[in-house]
C-alpha cells in the first residue's frame, strides 16, 4: 500500500506513525484509517519492532472526523457515517487484537475521533501544546468508538460527563491530572520521549509484553476476582514453560542483561 496520509519512520525498535494531513489539521478519513491499519499490521508482523508511536504532523494531532466528507454524504442522501466505528474490524476491534504496545504522542489539538481513537492505546503522553475535546454534542451526536466506556475508566464518570456535556477543550495539564495522559513534555521532546518509552518496553520479552497487555485489558473491569486470578495463572503457567522465563531467571542470577527470543 502507498501511504498518502501517514508517514512511517523506524527508530530502532520503535515505529513512529505520523498522521499527515496538516493542511486539514490531520482530520480523520477512511483513507487515513486504512493506511494506519496497514502500517500497524506491518509493524506487528515485524520482529524488529517492539512498540508503535502515533503522532501528528503540523500543529494538530487530529482535529476529528472530516466533516466536509460528512456534508457531502448528507447532501448525496447517503448519510454521514463514522468510519472508525463501522464493521467487525472497526478501529477498536483492530487495535485491541494487535499484541504490540501502542503509544499516543499527542502534539496538538485532538478532538472527536482524534481523541477517542487513542483511548484504547496502551500509553498516552502529550505535548504542553496538546488540547483535547470530546465535542460530539456540538455535532448533535454521542461519544463513539467505545469512548463512553474508556473515558470514565480513565478519568472518572463525573469528569467524563462534564467534558462531554460542555464539549470544552481540555488542556494538557488538566488531562494529566485527570489521568487521560500519563506525562506532559515540552513540544520538542514529545516524539523522542515516546520513542524512549518504546525502547524501555523493547528491553522486555515480547511474549511477556503481549501477555501483560492481554491480562490488563481483560481483567481491568472484571469484578470476579477468581476469574482474574485464573486468567493470570493461565498466562503465567504458559510463560513459565517458555525459554524467556528461564532466560530472565538466569540473567538475574548471573547479573547480566537477558537475551530474549524475538
Amino acid at each position: 500500500m502507498t501511504y498518502e496520509n501517514v508517514i512511517v519512520d523506524h527508530r530502532g525498535a520503535v515505529t513512529v506513525l505520523t498522521l499527515n494531513r496538516p493542511e486539514r489539521l490531520n482530520a480523520w478519513n477512511n483513507e487515513m484509517m486504512d493506511e494506519l491499519k496497514d502500517a500497524v499490521t506491518r509493524a506487528n508482523a515485524d520482529p524488529a519492532v517492539s512498540a508503535i508511536v502515533f503522532t501528528g504532523a503540523g500543529r494538530a494531532y487530529c482535529s476529528g472526523a472530516d466533516v466536509g466528507g460528512w456534508a457531502q454524504a448528507i447532501q448525496s442522501g447517503r448519510g454521514a457515517q463514522g468510519s472508525a466505528t463501522l464493521g467487525e474490524d472497526n478501529w477498536l476491534a483492530f487495535l485491541r487484537r494487535m499484541p504490540k504496545p501502542t503509544i499516543a504522542a499527542v502534539n496538538g489539538v485532538a478532538v472527536g475521533v482524534g481523541v477517542t481513537h487513542i483511548l484504547p492505546m496502551d500509553i498516552r503522553i502529550a505535548s504542553e501544546n496538546a488540547r483535547f475535546g470530546f465535542a460530539f454534542v456540538k455535532m448533535a451526536l454521542v461519544p463513539e468508538l467505545a469512548s463512553s466506556y474508556f473515558l470514565p475508566q480513565l478519568v472518572g464518570l463525573g469528569r467524563a460527563k462534564e467534558w462531554c456535556l460542555t464539549a470544552r477543550m481540555v488542556g494538557a495539564e488538566e488531562a494529566q491530572q485527570a489521568g487521560l495522559v500519563s506525562e506532559v513534555v515540552a513540544p520538542e521532546r514529545l516524539v523522542d520521549r515516546a520513542v524512549e518509552i518504546g525502547e524501555i518496553i523493547a528491553a522486555h520479552a515480547p511474549a511477556a509484553v503481549a501477555r501483560v497487555k492481554k491480562v490488563l485489558d481483560t481483567n481491568a473491569t472484571d469484578s470476579d476476582i477468581q476469574s482474574v486470578l485464573l486468567r493470570e495463572n493461565a498466562q503465567n503457567a504458559a510463560a513459565r514453560a517458555e525459554p524467556d522465563h528461564k532466560e530472565a531467571v538466569a540473567a538475574f542470577m548471573e547479573k547480566r542483561p537477558p537475551v530474549f527470543h524475538r
